[in-house]
């Protein structure tokens, strides 16, 4: 088999470490793959860059960077500053990469197992193939259809060709420009409310999100059968931190927390430590927060 498998990233030079352990980990557990990664930021650093190709260069992959101008979202950056300007950078893959379909991967997970299974799903004429996002009650302030399922955009395998062709791009950024009021998670909001339903389910175990670890997750929701539940929680393809503790953080308590610091041995930032226990992290927390905004105005 010697098509290319391609892989899709969003990161800033802030997120190089964790998009060293996904891409480690996506390359170790598939050797048997060809890869082009595309990796789209507003520009990441030379030293960055050669950390990236560090690891890429011990296995069979193509690695593309695309550089974005970081001024095309800061409205919507604005709008939702909780948010970085790198999350809205995965709506320009239709405009940055010619293929046929992409995996899109966030940064914040580790591959576990062969994506094969995921990669060559018959998406036929869906956007994407993904996974429910558990919860979601707001059809009408998104004006989707009430049986329309909610997913998670962190894990999408896009069938790009029909993006294109019905210009999913332009819809999902007009919707978010239009519609600040009713977006929780920005670019997700926006494309589940344009896709409206129109895509198709894969396993849990190729998105297993956090909270399906959470205390009583099987009574409050039915969207996972408990096999596949079952499935995901013990053999997970895909483990994506999606809470706002991550592994990298000392209190994290994930239960795959250690594949990530089992990754990170494999990458330039194998004597990571947690970055709360950092100096500077340690000395910000000290800082009473009225005088840190002082601080900020002040710098400003």
């Amino acid at each position: 088999m010697n098509e290319k498998v391609n892989i899709v990233f969003a990161i800033d030079n802030n997120y190089v470490q964790h998009l060293s352990v996904a891409l480690v980990s996506l390359l170790d557990n598939n050797k048997d793959l060809l890869f082009r990664i595309y990796v789209i930021s507003s520009g990441l650093s030379k030293k960055n860059i050669d950390k990236i190709h560090e690891i890429s260069g011990r296995y069979d992959c193509e690695v593309k960077n695309i550089t974005v101008s970081d001024d095309l979202f800061v409205a919507l950056a604005t709008a939702h500053p909780f948010y970085p300007k790198g999350t809205y950078y995965r709506l320009l893959i239709p405009e940055l990469i010619d293929e046929e379909k992409v995996l899109y991967l966030d940064s914040d997970i580790v591959v576990n197992g062969s994506i094969k299974g995921l990669y060559y799903q018959n998406i036929g004429e869906n956007y994407v193939c993904a996974i429910e996002d558990p919860g979601f009650d707001r059809h009408q302030q998104l004006k989707m259809d009430p049986e329309s399922v909610y997913f998670n955009s962190g894990m999408m395998l896009i069938n790009l060709k029909k993006w294109k062709s019905d210009g999913i791009q332009k819809k999902v950024i007009d919707f978010i420009e239009n519609n600040q009021d009713v977006i929780y998670f920005p670019d997700q909001c926006g494309l589940n409310a344009i896709i409206n339903g129109r895509w198709k389910k894969v396993p849990l175990k190729y998105n297993q999100q956090s909270s399906i670890f959470s205390k009583d997750f099987e009574k409050k929701f039915n969207c996972f059968s408990p096999e596949e539940l079952a499935e995901a929680k013990e053999n997970p393809i895909i483990i994506h931190y999606t809470s706002g503790s991550k592994p990298w953080h000392y209190k994290n308590s994930h239960p795959f927390k250690r594949r990530y610091w089992d990754y990170i041995k494999m990458t330039p930032y194998r004597h990571a430590v947690y970055s709360d226990l950092m100096p500077l992290y340690l000395l910000k927390s000290m800082i009473p927060a009225d005088i840190r905004k002082t601080i900020k105005k002040f710098l400003k």
